[in-house]
């Protein structure tokens, strides 16, 4: 996968590796742990979202996969509430031309108790279908292993 993330505190985009599903019981419930693994010139490290439930997770599963499909002027959003989290996928412009290319803005609800800085994800239409394939496999795994 060819993934850049882009956050506020870091000059260079970070290329993401790869990404990690771990199921967690909290307080009676299964809720689920998403880390992208991160890479620049420098180091590796982790970026994690504010932990889904599995409603959460099945609608980031949709929102992918209808990412991967958008064509221009189609725009994908949704909010996943539990998680208190926004996503906006759009087809990309670069040099005022409408390219293959994908935009992902993830930014916390407003009303949300979990505010974090919002950052940006970039990849072409393939890498993000890829994506939505290997997070259905990892979601798919967890959900199987109990």
């Amino acid at each position: 996968m060819n993934i850049e993330l882009a956050t506020a505190s870091e000059t260079e985009p970070l290329e993401v590796l790869d990404l990690q599903v771990l199921a967690g019981p909290s307080s009676g419930k299964s809720f689920l742990s998403l880390r992208f693994l991160l890479r620049n010139e420098r180091k590796t490290k982790h970026l994690q979202i504010p932990t889904l439930t599995w409603f959460d997770a099945s609608q980031l599963q949709r929102f992918s996969q209808e990412l991967a499909v958008a064509q221009y002027p189609e725009i994908c959003q949704v909010d996943l509430i539990d998680a208190g989290l926004r996503l906006t996928g759009s087809v990309r412009r670069l040099a005022g031309r409408w390219t293959t290319g994908r935009t992902v803005r993830i930014e916390p609800l407003t009303a949300s108790a979990n505010q974090f800085a919002s950052f940006t994800i970039h990849a072409s239409h393939k890498d993000v279908k890829t994506y939505a394939g290997k997070l259905n496999n990892r979601l798919w795994e967890v959900f199987t292993r109990g």
